[in-house]
């Protein structure tokens, strides 16, 4: 097992200046101070809208429930952008705890306390949060949370989900997100984070000492005990379970003060994946996973191996259907199989895992570390625990990587950019596929030896990373093979973008959502047009700068399958250039018009012979009819969402309608509420 923060727990009475009665704690409660960090948002940096910056400070619109500006809004919902072509595949699926996490923000508060509740404020699709995260002095991660991501009723929520003890103060906390089950963006107003100055727990011997189930059990949070979603229908007694602790403390808790004593040890590859904060689980699960995949999935990979050695091979691992009869002694076995099958078994493990099985035996640690079990690299779920300790030790096993996944990783210092340039240099080679979205390490010297190490790159992932400068993105004028590029929310100039774009003629998925006017979009356009002409999707959300010439230019782009206009207010009344670029992309599959509030239905007329549409987006065009939507619905067998969010001519009562004529299709209207949703 690792070792972590190790606290000297002493008890301490607290008496009154009397002498005598004791005092109860004091709970401080506070809002967010500050936004630090987050993966998207979908307000834009020169708005207010939307932004994540708006969960700072106390709720603006909590108790009212709908869809406000005020609030912290992120860039998806639903099924939809995971059905998309352009969607990211990971790398190493079996690395993904569940469920998935899709997004993420990080919220600063004023005071250092140790956490005993954390509210999460919902006004609109509740549900999404998954995991609720508090960063300690040192920069090491604990987590306070874990729970899959619900469906909820359409009301306003306080989410307040019961934490594991956390035994050091934090004033940092991330909070992430899955959006898989909502049904229309998730909205937040407002995080209270309430804590103590000194570390309480419940008297010994009551229920693993869990505080969470001490206030459950004392009540009076204003919620039905019977509901499961936490609905809070009496906001004012949310935190009554709290006062009455208070008012009670020596009846339930003692009091703590915390010493550390010991800091955490930059540990071995192993120790920095098993780790969670302060718990290491039992070697026992590397054998589990194994057992399971042997009982469940061996069988196939036998198949592959001569048929005359299977008898042996499950005689002896006690895997044959006909086994029934063998010596028990020898079952489970690893050591009769072949290399070549147990790298097929490992290769199903997940990272984690892996380290743990180098611990088995010399055998298991050599096969364990094999360099073709790490050619593709997903560290993505472990952004809390990997720093350049976990970098430095993965490069022996990394010298045949071609797939590497470390967005989210690094931030706060735990990675440097030269760490990285010296991970990059010993495995960088052969890697064709990287994704770095939201990593603070990445500037003009990483771009540089990226463009320099990895020259054979296709895939190129630097969403939020807005340290690069445009000199930096100069760099990325080597690469000449790339086939995707995400640049979300960069600051990459239009004259480097298109030379990227001219010596790139296979892209086939390009993300410049965000750009706003930074880029020249019709000059980008132009250049697409002219260089890429494979590309199949184009993220231009939020382009102000594009017009109909840009989109026009577009129309030489036949094999074009996604397009994203959101809120490209540059565009105006697109009218015919529109139309020519409708026509010309018969393969349409996903297009988003977002906020085009002068859309009309001869504008969208010829996306009805798309017969493969599957998404379309109008949120916000006022002057759509009914009948071009009923034509859709008619004629677009694979229609599955439709958003007809603020369009002012199409009625509830007929959106209603269609829900009921058309199930298969996923209808989105949402509202806005200027009344208590409580009421």
């Amino acid at each position: 097992m690792v070792s972590c923060d190790e606290t000297k727990l002493e008890l301490v009475p607290v008496k009154g200046k009397g002498g005598g009665k004791e005092e109860s704690v004091v709970f401080v409660e506070q809002f967010v101070k500050e936004v630090c960090d987050f993966s998207s948002q979908y307000g834009s940096n020169i708005s207010i809208s939307y932004t994540a910056y708006n969960i700072a400070g106390n709720p603006s619109k909590f108790p009212d429930y709908g869809d406000f500006p005020q609030a912290f809004v992120m860039r998806t919902y639903g099924k939809w952008w995971d059905e998309a072509r352009s969607r990211l595949i990971d790398y190493m699926p079996q690395n993904n705890e569940s469920p998935v996490s899709h997004d993420y923000i990080d919220v600063e508060y004023y005071q250092e306390v140790y956490p005993i509740r954390v509210s999460v404020y919902e006004t609109y699709n509740p549900g999404s949060v998954v995991r609720i995260w508090a960063r300690d002095g040192s920069g090491q991660w604990f987590q306070l949370w874990k729970g899959p991501p619900q469906v909820v009723p359409p009301k306003p929520r306080i989410f307040s989900p019961p934490l594991q003890l956390c035994n050091f103060k934090t004033k940092m906390l991330r909070l992430e997100f899955n959006h898989s089950l909502l049904d229309y963006y998730t909205e937040l107003d407002a995080v209270l984070l309430i804590g103590t100055a000194e570390l309480i727990l419940p008297h010994v011997g009551f229920q693993n000492r869990s505080l969470s189930i001490l206030l459950r059990e004392l009540g009076g949070t204003g919620s039905n005990k019977q509901d499961i979603h936490n609905l809070t229908p009496d906001y004012l007694k949310v935190n009554q379970d709290l006062k009455a602790l208070k008012n009670n403390l020596h009846k339930h808790c003692v009091l703590y003060k915390s010493k550390v004593t010991d800091k955490v040890p930059k540990g071995k590859l192993a120790a920095k994946l098993g780790l969670h904060c302060h718990y290491v689980p039992p070697i026992e699960e590397a054998f589990n996973s194994l057992q399971q995949f042997l009982q469940e999935e061996f069988p196939k990979l036998i198949r592959d191996i001569n048929r005359s050695s299977i008898n042996s091979i499950a005689a002896d691992s006690d895997l044959s259907p006909c086994s029934s009869n063998i010596d028990h002694k020898t079952c489970g076995s690893f050591s009769v199989l072949p290399d070549e099958t147990l790298l097929k078994i490992l290769n199903n493990l997940d990272l984690r895992s892996l380290c743990r099985c180098c611990k088995v035996n010399r055998h298991f640690n050599n096969i364990a570390r094999d360099a073709l079990l790490y050619t593709s690299l997903n560290l993505k779920p472990y952004w809390y625990c990997i720093d350049a300790t976990a970098l430095h030790n993965l490069v022996p096993r990394c010298q045949y990587l071609q797939r590497l996944d470390l967005s989210w990783c690094g931030n706060y210092d735990a990675i440097s950019s030269q760490d990285f340039v010296d991970f990059l240099q010993n495995c960088g080679n052969l890697i064709m596929h990287l994704r770095l979205n939201c990593c603070r390490f990445v500037n003009d010297f990483v771009i540089r030896e990226i463009s320099q190490i990895c020259e054979n790159l296709k895939e190129l992932c630097l969403r939020n990373c807005t340290e690069i400068t445009n000199s930096g993105f100069s760099e990325l004028g080597r690469l000449q093979v790339l086939e995707r590029l995400e640049l979300y929310r960069t600051n990459i100039e239009t004259n480097n973008l298109c030379t990227i774009l001219r010596k790139n003629s296979n892209i086939r998925h390009l993300n410049l959502a965000g750009m706003h006017d930074r880029l020249n979009m019709d000059k980008v356009a132009i250049e697409i047009a002219n260089s890429c002409p494979k590309l199949e999707s184009i993220d231009f959300w939020k382009s102000q700068t594009l017009t109909p010439q840009g989109v026009r230019a577009l129309t030489h782009c036949v094999h074009l399958r996604e397009v994203d206009f959101g809120w490209c207010s540059g565009m105006g009344i697109a009218g015919d250039s529109l139309r020519a670029l409708l026509i010309s992309c018969r393969n349409l599959e996903k297009v988003f018009l977002t906020a085009l509030r002068g859309l009309t239905d001869r504008d969208l007329e010829p996306l009805l012979l798309c017969q493969r549409l599957q998404q379309l987006d109008v949120m916000g065009a006022r002057s759509l009819t009914h009948d071009i939507f009923l034509r859709f619905l008619l004629c677009c067998p694979h229609l599955k969402m439709m958003d007809l969010s603020f369009c002012d001519g199409i009625s509830d009562v007929k959106v209603q309608e269609w829900r009921q004529l058309y199930p298969h299709v996923s209808i989105k209207k949402s509202f806005q509420a200027s009344v208590n949703s409580f009421t």
